[in-house]
């Protein structure tokens, strides 16, 4: 060993030896130099005020996720129609199955779940299903016992020159009470396309449901009824432009 190297070995040995005379370890040493250089930048005594500034916002998050909620199922209830919607819920039925009659004969059964003024889509068993409107002949709820609501001889067609007045009676032909009977005419032009139409409930007996809802328009099997349908023409249409008239007779089944 050099002389150099045993000067710096007893040097070390003379710090070492004098640590326990001034109070420090070599750990606390090593400790005051790591406080000196890697001072963190976030103190113990913030963090509380940290976790409360977090959970603030944490909350403001929430109650604006509550109120979008609250928007959609408000925007949901005035999308669909409104009456129709209330009753189902307070009545409480099954979904239900329609049966659909194409005027060339074949007969499809089925939910449907989206239906416009040309075409109706319907879900059944093998996949779903698009229907033109003018290709169906009748449709009905699907059940070994159901209402079946048909036109009782022809109805009456009141023509002006600002509206077409129809006027008629409908019996229910089924085994099962209808309820919510009304009745809806469509007036085409040359082109089939619809120019006007409108509807209007039958003047039937009234029901009472569990629920309290009351319909004005049911029709008991073997029963008959009338109706008034008017529909007002759009302006600027002469009532000359009108082809030919199409109706359907809509219902429901309540238990």
């Amino acid at each position: 060993m050099t002389i150099s190297k045993m000067s710096t070995q007893i040097l070390r040995i003379s710090l070492i030896a004098l640590l326990p005379l001034i109070g420090l370890s070599q750990d606390d040493t090593e400790k005051s130099e790591d406080r000196e250089f890697f001072e963190p930048e976030i103190r113990v005594e913030d963090t509380g005020k940290l976790v409360e500034q977090l959970r603030t916002e944490v909350q403001a998050i929430q109650d604006e996720m509550d109120r979008m909620r609250i928007q959609l199922r408000e925007y949901d209830d005035l999308s669909a129609p409104r009456i129709r919607k209330e009753i189902k819920r307070l009545v409480n039925f099954p979904e239900k199955v329609s049966e659909i009659t194409l005027k060339n004969g074949t007969v499809v059964q089925g939910k449907i779940i989206s239906e416009s003024m040309d075409k109706i889509i319907v879900q059944t068993n093998i996949g779903t299903l698009s229907l033109f409107q003018e290709n169906i002949k009748k449709l009905q709820p699907f059940d070994r016992l159901h209402a079946d609501i048909v036109l009782k001889g022809d109805f009456e067609d009141q023509r002006h020159t600002d509206s077409r007045v129809f006027i008629g009676e409908v019996k229910n032909d089924g085994l099962r009470r209808a309820d919510f009977v009304r009745v809806s005419f469509r007036l085409h032009d040359r082109r089939t396309k619809i120019i006007a139409q409108d509807s209007s409930f039958i003047a039937g007996e009234p029901y009472s449901f569990y629920s309290g809802v009351v319909s004005e328009s049911s029709l008991s099997p073997g029963e008959s009824s009338s109706f008034k349908v008017e529909i007002k023409l759009p302006a600027g249409i002469d009532a000359k432009n009108i082809s030919y008239v199409t109706y359907k007779i809509l219902f429901d089944e309540f238990n």
